[in-house]
């Protein structure tokens, strides 16, 4: 699993739910599947992701 399978899972969980994944929940469900590196990159890509969204929506001034 590398940042784009993170960012990927992080992305369909939000879509599924319209709820943020707690990183250590999500973490845990893929314990050893990455690396730090690659978990803090696609997370920091998903927030991009969200802020961008939110902009879109006009939610963010």
């Amino acid at each position: 699993m590398d940042k784009y399978d993170v960012f990927y899972e992080m992305k369909k969980y939000f879509q599924q739910t319209g709820q943020v994944m707690d990183p250590h929940v999500f973490a845990s469900q893929f314990k050893g599947a990455f690396t730090t590196t690659e978990g803090v990159e696609g997370i920091l890509m998903f927030d991009q992701y969200l802020n961008e969204e939110m902009r879109n929506r006009g939610s963010i001034s």
